[in-house]
């Protein structure tokens, strides 16, 4: 199956502030990334990015950024072009989701992932052919 990571998730990784939280995310991860295709995007890579070297305590140095883009480029990639991008604002408008949301999701669908995981779209909530799941919830 065919799954899109949103930034989030791989963040929590990475943040060893909540170390209970940041355990059972890698768990997940490790899951996911044995059983399904993952897909992230350009956004995905951008945000985790700023997130890593601005909010993380301590940040990650530039050696061990390099190391993670590295490795998230490694799964499918997908480019924001400008067709994503006016797909995502009729998305946004459709659906009423935020901007930076629609453009997740739309990379989401254009890549045929069955399922988004996230924690910012609502648990179950369904966007064309995509399903949201929040591996945190419960």
């Amino acid at each position: 199956m065919r799954v899109f990571i949103d930034t989030n998730l791989w963040a929590y990784r990475l943040d060893q502030r909540e170390p209970a939280k940041s355990g059972r995310v890698h768990e997940w991860l490790a899951d996911i990334v044995a059983d399904h295709e993952v897909v992230i995007s350009t956004q995905v890579l951008i945000e985790l990015r700023s997130v890593v070297s601005r909010k993380l305590q301590p940040p990650l140095t530039n050696q061990q950024m390099t190391a993670l883009l590295e490795a998230l480029a490694g799964f499918e990639v997908v480019s924001s072009d400008a067709n994503l991008i006016l797909d995502a604002h009729q998305l946004a408008i459709r659906e009423q989701l935020s901007w930076f949301d629609a453009l997740i999701a739309e990379a989401a669908i254009r890549s045929r992932c069955s399922v988004l995981y996230s924690e910012d779209f609502g648990h179950g909530r369904r966007i064309t052919d995509l399903v949201v799941v929040n591996p945190l919830r419960g």
